[in-house]
């Protein structure tokens, strides 16, 4: 009888003493009752957790195996999450922010589970995640602040925009400041990375405009940045000369030479 008590215990201390790797959004080591910080997100933004199945030690075996599902097993009040697919390698599950939360600390619990259960691992692995909510997890600029440029010609904005939070997320970039321009245009930006985008803008009538550029989160109005330039659109014909070498919205395709051979002179004007 000892001795049965003694091998179940030991295969119990074999299926939980062990680790498992969480590969994003950060990169850790978790076992049962550990915590991991996850950063900063955004309110309305869905970040991912992912973890590696695997294990090569512990079980009723000692010879390790891999987990079955990753899933939430608390969240605070308004959060909602979605666990991994069955048997998926690895193991991602998403979790999602209200659009109305609050910036604060917040804490959620994840689950490890191995359908085989005391002939497998064991019993589920519980840890904890806490998650940084925040407005600011996006930074952008605008380059060049000023453009002038002939009416209907693309005034042409580089823009630069850093996703500085954990989750992945497409932003949505568009101006106001000249009427009846309403173009729009998406960049997905994965967490931690920056990209850079081109936004046209093109008056018809000959003033000046104060533009202000703006993006958003696609996950939430209240996640977004704008930058104000400035637009001089002329009628001259010296700027209509130098506006094509920032291009045309539509020319016919027999009249090319002539613009080239226009563009290509402006760059000797005053």
């Amino acid at each position: 009888m000892k001795l049965l008590v003694f091998v179940s215990a030991f295969a119990a201390l074999l299926s939980c003493a062990f680790a498992m790797s969480v590969l994003a959004p950060v990169s850790a080591q978790v076992e049962q009752g550990s915590s991991i910080n996850i950063g900063n997100v955004g309110p309305g933004q869905t970040f991912s957790v992912v973890v590696d199945p695997k294990v090569s030690t512990g079980g009723a075996y000692g010879t390790g195996g891999a987990y079955d599902q990753l899933s939430a097993s608390s969240l605070p009040d308004g959060w909602t999450s979605a666990p991994s697919k069955l048997y998926a390698n690895p193991l991602q599950a998403d979790i999602t922010v209200p659009k109305d939360a609050q910036d604060g600390d917040y804490v959620i619990a994840l689950r490890l589970w191995d359908e085989a259960g005391d002939k497998g691992l064991g019993p589920e692995v519980v840890f904890t995640a806490r998650v940084t909510v925040t407005h600011d997890v996006m930074d952008m600029t605008v380059s060049p602040i000023s453009i002038s440029t002939g009416a209907g010609q693309p005034a042409r904005y580089t823009i630069t925009i850093s996703n500085k939070g954990m989750a992945n997320d497409v932003f949505v970039v568009g101006s106001t400041g000249v009427r009846t321009w309403e173009f729009r245009r998406s960049i997905y930006i994965p967490s931690q990375t920056t990209k850079t985008l081109t936004y046209e803008v093109v008056g018809e009538d000959e003033a000046d405009y104060n533009v202000d550029i703006w993006a958003r989160s696609s996950s939430s109005d209240k996640i977004g940045a704008e930058v104000p330039v400035t637009l001089r659109v002329n009628t001259d014909l010296l700027s209509d000369f130098k506006a094509v070498n920032r291009g045309v919205l539509l020319f016919p395709s027999a009249e090319a030479p002539l613009y080239f051979v226009v563009g290509l002179l402006s760059n000797f004007l005053p």
